[in-house]
């Protein structure tokens, strides 16, 4: 019966999405861009309490409203009922997902700002993005807020080949094809910078600002390190899709552990459940305690694939750690060459032979982490708070406010 219920719920999406589809083409027929507009309107892919959600929504919202602007986040399920409904059956996540947001996106024409973070739908490449184009023929300067590089997480572009999926016009380069479409953005780095450059050719400089994601940890005390170190603790943070980059340290820290005492600590997700001759420990993720489990870390780690995903990444993980005055460790790519200066604050390696010599120097007790420490601290907070961010984040929103009221 499972397999009729299946069908069942295929036939209702298909239904909607066309029924959607047709309603868009009416509203864009009948209904103009509003005029009389007010409010900044933030549609977030995820809920409260996603790390993305906090760091890159709720948190700007909160400042924008500080400063007398009028914020409104909408998002789609809380979290109970996202993985409710992504666990129980993914069609029909789609459906109640798409139905949502379709309205959400018809009251956006209200409001004044639109921030768009990551895609409209979530995990739902089909409808050929009648929905974006819908948003923008209500919100033509709706800004698009990305902090990686979505076209190489979903490996876009792509060739359609499902009968069902082409039924459903699935775009097999939604990512890219969807930087086509909106004139404004806002980014996690200078590479999003120049990608979007490269496939947008219409794309102004000035309409593409550049906001890290950013932490408030200066309001908190940084790690203090002991002196001397007896057993080094290294530590990682991030979702279960990313502990495929861990995995890359544990053949060294195999080897290491032969000569050398040390600890890992895992924060993610889903229990980590690598078997390994060292010690680890894994603590679940939350935004409530974490700030307490990242100071437990004496080295962040950082290691990336070298590939076009890990090239979009925003190296938030450096960020965390740094912001709290852990020294680091990450791979020498990308937007992490520009957090780090090398042997300065924290460290770069380009080689498996390079990350063993560091941690080797580390758990010798060669560098005085203090001064590290001290330093990314520093870095961290002149660069990628909220606070030094501010006021570039404001200014963007001010000019996309007015660059609307100028053409009408």
């Amino acid at each position: 019966m499972k397999w009729i219920f299946n069908i069942f719920i295929k036939a209702i999406l298909f239904t909607q999405l066309y029924v959607y589809i047709f309603i868009a083409f009416i509203f864009k027929k009948l209904l103009p861009p509003k005029k009389n507009k007010s409010g900044i309107l933030f549609l977030a892919a995820f809920f409260e309490g996603n790390a993305g959600f906090h760091w890159r929504v709720k948190k700007w919202s909160e400042i924008l409203t500080e400063n007398s602007y009028e914020v409104e986040i909408n998002t789609v399920f809380d979290k109970e009922d996202f993985y409710h409904n992504l666990k129980n059956n993914h069609a029909l996540f789609l459906i109640k997902f798409l139905n949502r947001r379709f309205w959400q996106v018809i009251k956006s024409r209200n409001y004044e700002v639109v921030i768009v973070r990551r895609e409209l739908l979530l995990f739902n490449d089909y409808g050929n993005l009648f929905l974006e184009k819908l948003l923008l023929h209500f919100n033509p300067d709706a800004i698009l807020d990305i902090d990686d590089d979505l076209s190489a997480a979903k490996e876009q572009p792509k060739k359609i080949t499902n009968k069902f999926a082409k039924l459903l016009l699935e775009d097999g380069d939604k990512f890219n094809n969807s930087l086509k479409l909106y004139k404004r953005f806002i980014v996690a780095s200078t590479y999003l910078k120049e990608k979007i450059q490269s496939i947008n050719l219409n794309s102004r400089s000035e309409n593409i600002c550049i906001v890290p994601t950013c932490v408030d940890y200066d309001k908190y005390e940084q790690k203090k390190y002991i002196k001397p170190l007896n057993e080094v603790t290294f530590g990682w943070v991030g979702s279960n899709n990313n502990y495929v980059m861990l995995d890359l340290l544990l053949p060294l820290f195999e080897k290491l552990f032969h000569n050398y005492k040390f600890k890992l600590i895992i924060i993610g997700g889903d229990y980590y459940d690598r078997k390994t001759t060292f010690p680890k420990e894994f603590i679940k993720w939350s935004l409530k305690n974490e700030i307490e489990h990242l100071k437990k870390i004496d080295i962040g780690l950082m290691p990336l694939i070298h590939d076009n995903e890990s090239k979009g990444k925003a190296g938030f993980k450096l960020i965390q750690y740094m912001g709290l005055g852990i020294v680091s460790v990450a791979s020498a790519i990308t937007i992490n060459n520009e957090i780090i200066s090398d042997n300065v604050d924290s460290f770069l390696c380009a080689s498996t032979e390079e990350w063993e010599k560091v941690f080797i120097s580390i758990i010798e007790g060669k560098y005085d982490l203090t001064v590290k420490g001290d330093l990314a601290r520093k870095k961290i907070s002149e660069n990628y708070t909220f606070n030094s961010n501010k006021k570039n984040y404001i200014n963007f929103i001010e000019y996309v406010r007015n660059s609307r009221n100028f053409v009408e």
